[in-house]
């Protein structure tokens, strides 16, 4: 009986190699993609570009968004700051 199992992956159709005492992946064969026209792979680029270029912008609103939030509780931080022009007191002024 051999101590490695061959696994056809659900998600992927990966051919896997994986050892029984372990259960560590020995070996992965990725299933063969076929090769379209170029047509299909001008489409594929152009909606690669345009997911992208979207995740680009809606990262970039997400940041702007928390800088705002940043800078808001920096202010409100700032109106609670005491007054006080004293200088605080050091641990060497202890002595």
């Amino acid at each position: 009986m051999s101590d490695k199992l061959e696994i056809l992956c659900p998600c992927c159709e990966a051919k896997l190699q994986v050892d029984q005492k372990t259960g560590q992946v020995v070996w992965k064969e990725e299933k063969k993609k076929p090769v379209g026209n170029l047509s299909d792979m001008v489409k594929d680029l152009d909606r690669h570009r345009k997911e992208a270029e979207s995740l680009f912008k809606k990262q970039n609103e997400i940041e702007k968004d928390r800088s705002r939030l940043l800078d808001e509780k920096f202010k409100e931080a700032q109106k609670h700051v005491d007054k006080d022009s004293s200088k605080p007191l050091r641990d060497f002024d202890l002595d």
